[in-house]
């Protein structure tokens, strides 16, 4: 049996699944890797570092046909279906395809008749996103945690017998590469994260970023880590971005738009308070509880809301006036929250990640050797 990991969306999916590739090849499992850039390989890398041994066949997708045109005209950063379709030949010689994004259900037709189609999750936030009507397509899915598989089961999009609940496999993975790791600061003070969403209307960048990097550079009680989703800034130009980088202020506030660090946990596990909005990099911080202050800066009514559970994780601040006393207060404030952080964080991850990448390379295996030489039902 042939089977296939394939990486087409943002590098950082790479942590969230080919763990478990690594874990079927410890198996005796035969792999192979298709990424669509040198950043994904990158990734590869560092994946292969935690896992000894572990050296698949990797292929680099979109190097020429109407994919690599687009790339190359600057038209696209990462052209997704033009990619996939240029790689037909390549991808239908699979057996099974294992992805951490749903644009591939929509070549699903054209793959060979009994290629099953695989999905791993790359996150594990509250919002609706996370239950997409596309994941009715795959033939079998992995699950992180209790709370979206009731959630899938509730909206239809996974059916009993084919999905699995495997648990977190990225945080599976970090301790493996977080042991050499400096501190991202030398001056002893509370380090905090701010990591803003990337979508325009549900982030707080837009109203409150520039504001808080000002705050932060005027006082001395704290540092600061702006690390925002990788797709915030990935479309700007070099000067917005370079607008953005000259805030930092050395051995201070340190500001990352695009490096590996904001994909490896670098700072939601090398950091004390986290600061942010609806970015699932909540529950990555949580894996070790610690205060949380959410910012609303759409002026939401969140209140049971399932979409913002996590804004029951600390205190939440509408006005940027009280951010000030709500970071002071955090420390202080954080037992009220946190019974309900590991509480939360079980139901979104699946309790303790450890064996997250083994459990999902047993689901998977076990579903396509039960399903060998059947003929697919459905989508």
């Amino acid at each position: 049996m042939r089977i296939l990991f394939l990486f087409i969306g943002e590098p950082h999916h790479v942590f969230h699944a080919l763990p478990i590739a690594a874990e079927m090849a410890a198996a005796g499992q035969a792999i192979d890797v298709a990424v669509a850039s040198a950043d994904h390989l990158r990734m590869v890398e560092q994946v292969a570092l935690a896992y000894p041994g572990f050296a698949p066949s990797v292929t680099l997708l979109g190097q020429k046909g109407l994919a690599r045109w687009l790339r190359d005209k600057g038209f696209f950063r990462n052209p997704r279906l033009p990619m996939l379709l240029d790689a037909l030949p390549f991808l239908r010689q699979f057996d099974a395809i294992v992805v951490p994004e749903r644009t591939t259900t929509s070549i699903r037709h054209f793959l060979r008749r009994g290629t099953r189609l695989i999905f791993t999750p790359h996150g594990a936030g509250d919002r609706a996103i996370t239950f997409d009507l596309r994941d009715r397509y795959f033939d079998f899915a992995l699950v992180a945690g209790e709370k979206s598989e009731r959630r899938m089961l509730d909206a239809g999009t996974i059916r009993p017998g084919r999905y699995a609940v495997n648990g977190y496999v990225k945080l599976d993975l970090m301790p493996g590469l977080q042991a050499a790791r400096e501190p991202l600061f030398a001056n002893g003070r509370q380090t905090v994260l701010y990591a803003p969403h990337f979508k325009r209307e549900l982030s707080s960048w837009e109203r409150f970023g520039r504001d808080i990097i000002a705050w932060f550079a005027g006082q001395d009680r704290y540092n600061l880590v702006v690390a925002p989703h990788v797709r915030l800034f990935a479309e700007a130009s070099d000067a917005e971005r370079a607008a953005v980088t000259k805030l930092a202020v050395p051995g201070e506030i340190l500001i990352d738009l695009a490096s590996d660090r904001l994909f490896d946990m670098s700072y939601t596990s090398g950091t004390d308070i986290y600061l942010g909005d609806v970015s699932s990099q909540v529950y990555e911080f949580l894996a070790t509880p610690r205060p949380c202050v959410f910012l609303n800066a759409h002026e939401v009514d969140w209140t049971g809301d399932p979409d913002y559970l996590f804004w029951t994780l600390g205190d939440v601040v509408d006005d940027l006036a009280d951010l000030p006393g709500a970071l002071e207060r955090a420390p202080a404030r954080h037992p009220l929250y946190a019974d309900a952080q590991r509480e939360r964080l079980a139901e979104s991850i699946g309790g303790n990640p450890a064996g997250a990448a083994r459990r999902g390379a047993e689901a998977i295996l076990g579903f396509l050797a039960k399903n060998a030489g059947q003929d697919k039902s459905g989508g």
